[in-house]
């Protein structure tokens, strides 16, 4: 992890850790904490611990490999990204159908759509 790591990427790596963080140690799951969710820079968790600036971006970097190589195999978060999807298009659907006071064709594809959520569960 470095300073300049870009929102979306830290965004990403905290949605791993929602999903993935219990099977990271005790260390690493504290650093990740501090780090993501106290918003501690590398300077103060190393203080803060007792080890060096560069212990603790070798930590956050090995955790957050663990998170992908978690990612790679289970697609957990994937799986949840697209159900949000799914759920937002329905949503949108329902919406236009709600503004129009006659029967509307897209009430079929807010069936399905539902209807494969349901399947994924």
């Amino acid at each position: 992890m470095q300073e300049d790591d870009t929102f979306e990427k830290k965004i990403r790596v905290g949605r791993l850790y929602d999903f993935y963080g219990s099977l990271l140690t005790e260390k690493q799951q504290k650093i990740m904490e501090q780090y993501f969710y106290d918003d501690l820079s590398l300077g103060e968790i190393a203080e803060s611990e007792g080890i060096s600036r560069q212990a603790v971006y070798d930590l956050l970097k090995r955790a957050e490999q663990t998170l992908e190589h978690y990612e790679e195999k289970l697609h957990i978060l994937q799986k949840d990204e697209d159900l949000r999807f799914q759920l937002r298009s329905a949503l949108n659907l329902l919406e236009a159908c709600r503004r129009e006071d006659s029967p509307d064709p897209r009430l079929e594809k807010v069936a399905k759509l539902l209807k494969k959520m349901m399947d994924q569960k």
